[in-house]
């Protein structure tokens, strides 16, 4: 046999993996079928980043909203990933996500950037903490508005946008979930 035939093998060979690899592990994910659905279909939001389990930062999904893990005061796993991206939802139209695709949302009774969600609140709406090298300024188009952060009660910095406190709902388990838009009155989610 011919090396050339052997090597034109080889090449049909791995384009026909490459191929059964796209039709089976990405063209078919939710996200892909959202988008296919129309502008208005929530995108599941797992690209701004590259990572289908983006909203656990690569690790298992337990449900729970996982932090950047800062170094000390210095930085955090955010790195070079968005700090804020945009989404979309058929009810509540393009809103806020954060570095790990989850919906951001602002509490009312906080008074200009000062955060008064402290303790429980923070267990049940953990705060969008970041480390002081991080980069804020690497945002998807679309985000608009004034990115900054303000230092909590406990000296941890918290992402603000137009010098509003940012906060995860720790009961949205999915980078599509907005369960927290209008609990209690007081949570909405960020609009761009």
């Amino acid at each position: 046999m011919k090396t050339s035939t052997i090597v034109g093998a080889i090449v049909i060979l791995f384009i026909a993996a490459g191929t059964w690899y796209y039709l089976s592990n990405v063209s078919m994910t939710p996200a892909v079928q959202d988008q296919a659905q129309g502008p208005t279909a929530p995108s599941g939001a797992a690209g701004i980043n590259g990572s289908p389990n983006q909203g656990n930062l690569g690790q298992p999904d337990t449900g729970v909203v996982q932090q950047p893990m800062a170094d000390g005061a210095e930085g955090s796993v955010i790195g070079n990933n968005l700090a804020l991206g945009v989404d979309a939802s058929g009810t509540l139209g393009t809103h806020l996500i954060g570095y790990n695709g989850m919906t951001l949302y602002t509490y009312s009774k906080d008074t200009g950037t000062v955060s008064t969600c402290n303790d429980q609140c923070a267990t049940n709406w953990p705060p969008y903490i970041v480390g002081s090298k991080d980069n804020l300024t690497h945002l998807q188009a679309g985000v608009t508005g004034k990115v900054g952060t303000t230092a909590r009660s406990d000296g941890k910095l918290q992402v603000t946008y137009n010098s509003h406190p940012l906060y995860f709902f720790a009961k949205d388990v999915k980078s599509s979930d907005m369960t927290g838009q209008g609990v209690g009155g007081v949570w909405f989610v960020v609009k761009p």
